[in-house]
């Protein structure tokens, strides 16, 4: 499988480096073949197959590089874009800096996709079983693929890296009370349906126990480590070393000085042990390794030299995050707060004022409150409106087993559940 992406992908290349000519461009290819299930106990719901073939190409110029995206690979398509490009892109073009040696991340364990639509069918079978057992209900995915990452740049010079991915989660529901839990990983093989599905079961059961109206004020708080990475999500494209130049970042002026709690450290890491994905940037350059927050000081920028040139809006976007895990349990760390609640998914998060990172959302309906270190019940309505300065200053402690997330199509998290002194609840 892994030589027909290749010999797809520079089949491509060939076809566009022949319609654009001399033009320099940067060629990066994802492709993307598998299965998506979603199921309900009372069976499948949608079943889709899919098979995507998806290029940008990009022109360096003397601030950066212009790109565009499309997926129409017909001949009017692929000029289409060439077009588009080189009208918006400068006229110059610098060369591309030589290669440096990939990070090794091992994240291909094949399998053969014929056969995914009946593992499908096995896991969500005893996936049910057990909900219906229970007398829940719940409904949840299974999803399979192969994918496939190529770059060619105008030197001649190419990169590929081949990957699998199988997820798997579940939203179970007794009485009023819910519960969610979620595999990620591209070894299929370590996937424990049992262990999942009763999990979701034990927090909604948990849940559904009694309500608690929970009234404004500062909570301690304890986030799923789902929960965090949606939480953090508006302070990524602040770690751009090029925007904090510019003074337009919140993060301008504070490299070096401490804006965190001291027991958070994150770092844009590939290369670590637990850490699976795309070992190269999107113009070809190798990852490496940068710490970001070092017990709680900003201690680096992502820019030139460092890691994962994006497509975004702004060119440097972590894309393998890795928060530092602690030496507790999940269970540990609830017996040590007083009076907080339990985040186990956002359901809506948003950014408010981004020079003073104020955000505001609504939990799930699986939130849980907890009171000296008992679970009391379920918390719905959920509302927090505060800042990201002022939460990230307050962490107080972390679980000792990381969890490995989905985080895109090129890269993956790896947090513990936190836990957090303050959160401002509305």
């Amino acid at each position: 499988m892994k030589e027909e992406f290749l010999a797809r992908a520079r089949e491509l290349t060939g076809r566009i480096r022949a319609q654009a000519g001399k033009t320099p461009l940067q060629i990066f290819i994802r492709i993307k073949k598998g299965a998506l299930v979603r199921f309900t106990n009372n069976g499948v719901h949608q079943n889709g197959f899919q098979d995507l073939f998806h290029y940008t190409l990009s022109l360096p110029g003397a601030k950066g590089f212009s790109s565009i995206e499309s997926n129409d690979l017909s001949p009017e398509g692929i000029q289409t874009a060439i077009t588009q490009l080189t009208h918006s892109a400068a006229k110059s073009f610098p060369k591309s800096p030589p290669f440096q040696k990939l990070p090794r991340v091992k994240e291909w364990f094949p399998f053969d996709l014929p056969e995914i639509p009946g593992k499908a069918a096995r896991v969500i079978r005893k996936a049910v079983e057990l909900i219906r057992h229970d007398r829940a209900s719940a409904n949840g995915y299974y999803s399979a693929y192969h994918r496939f990452f190529y770059f060619a740049n105008a030197q001649g010079l190419e990169r590929s890296h081949a990957a699998t991915a199988v997820r798997f989660g579940v939203t179970a529901t007794k009485g009023e009370g819910k519960g969610y839990l979620s595999f990620y990983h591209p070894d299929g093989k370590r996937l424990d349906v049992t262990d999942i599905v009763e999990g979701a079961l034990q927090l909604a059961a948990r849940a559904a126990e009694r309500e608690v109206q929970v009234k404004p004020g500062v909570y301690e708080c304890v986030f799923s480590p789902r929960a965090f990475l949606e939480l953090i999500e508006p302070l990524r494209r602040h770690f751009d070393a090029q925007l904090a130049k510019d003074g337009k970042s919140v993060f301008s002026g504070l490299l070096g000085k401490k804006i965190f709690s001291s027991t958070l450290t994150i770092s844009d890491d590939v290369t670590h042990s637990g850490q699976f994905g795309l070992p190269f940037d999107a113009g070809g350059a190798s990852k490496k390794k940068v710490v970001l927050i070092r017990r709680g000081v900003l201690s680096g920028l992502l820019g030139e030299g460092h890691s994962t040139r994006g497509m975004a809006e702004h060119p440097f976007n972590p894309e393998n995050l890795v928060v530092e895990p602690g030496n507790l349990s999940l269970g540990d760390l609830f017996q040590r707060i007083r009076k907080g609640i339990f985040i186990n998914k956002i359901w809506y998060h948003t950014l408010v004022r981004e020079s003073r990172m104020e955000v505001t959302g609504l939990a799930t309906a699986g939130s849980l409150y907890i009171e000296k270190g008992r679970i009391q019940g379920r918390v719905v309505h959920l509302r927090y409106h505060d800042s990201l300065f002022s939460i990230l200053a307050s962490v107080r402690g972390a679980t000792r087993d990381p969890l490995l997330l989905k985080d895109g199509e090129r890269g993956a998290a790896l947090f513990p559940h936190l836990w957090v002194s303050r959160l401002k609840v509305v």
